[in-house]
C-alpha cells in the first residue's frame, strides 16, 4: 500500500512538475518526436534508488554548478537537480531528463528561462568525464505533458521546472543536444 501511494504521489508530482503553457518567445516542442512508438518507451520508475549522486552539472550562463541526484521523488528534488531514473545517462544515446526547483530548495533551475540557443551545459559522468550539450530549444508545456520524459532516439538533455517562478501552473522545458566534443572545464 505504501509503495502504491508513493507511486501515485510521484505521478501527481510529475504532472505538477511538467505543466506549462505557451509563453512569449518560447519555441514549440513536437510531441511526436517523443511518441512512445518504434521502441520508444516512457521513462522507468522514478522511485528507484533515490537520492544518490550520479553525476554533476555545470551551466556557466546561469552560474549553476551542482551534483545530480538519482530519482524525481520530492525528497530528491528538494535536495537539488534530480535525474529521472530510466532515462539516458550523461552522454548516452537517448533523452537524459533532469528536474529541479526554481524558487525553493536552493532553486538550482531558478534561471532556466535565461538560457539561450547555443548556451553550453556540461554534465560530468560518474567517471569524471565531461559531456558537452548545447541548448537548442526552450518551451513552455502543460504539467500533463509527460512525453518530454520519453526516449527521443537521439542524444539530448531535457531540463524542466515549474513555470512561472513561484507557480506550478506550467513547466519550462529546455532541450540541449550533445555536442561532438567537450572543451576542458
Amino acid at each position: 500500500m505504501k509503495r502504491s501511494l508513493a507511486v501515485f504521489g510521484s505521478l501527481l508530482l510529475l504532472a505538477a512538475l511538467l505543466g506549462v503553457a505557451p509563453a512569449t518567445g518560447a519555441d514549440t516542442l513536437d510531441p511526436a518526436a517523443y511518441a512512445p512508438a518504434a521502441g520508444r518507451q516512457p521513462a522507468g520508475d522514478p522511485l528507484q534508488t533515490l537520492g544518490f549522486k550520479t553525476s554533476h552539472i555545470q551551466i556557466p550562463a546561469i552560474g549553476l554548478d551542482t551534483p545530480i541526484l538519482a530519482g524525481v521523488d520530492m525528497s530528491v528534488i528538494n535536495q537539488g537537480v534530480a535525474h529521472w531514473v530510466g532515462t539516458a545517462r550523461p552522454g548516452g544515446e537517448g533523452n537524459m531528463v533532469l528536474a529541479g526547483h526554481r524558487t525553493t530548495y536552493g532553486a538550482p533551475f531558478g534561471d532556466l528561462d535565461d538560457l539561450k540557443p547555443g548556451d553550453v551545459v556540461y554534465v560530468t559522468d560518474g567517471s569524471g568525464i565531461p559531456v558537452l550539450y548545447k541548448v537548442t530549444t526552450t518551451a513552455i508545456v502543460e504539467p500533463e505533458d509527460v512525453w518530454i520524459t520519453y526516449d527521443s532516439g537521439s542524444p539530448i538533455l531535457t531540463m524542466f521546472a515549474c513555470h512561472p517562478k513561484g507557480s506550478a501552473r506550467y513547466r519550462i522545458v529546455v532541450i540541449a543536444e550533445r555536442a561532438a566534443s567537450a572543451p576542458l572545464l
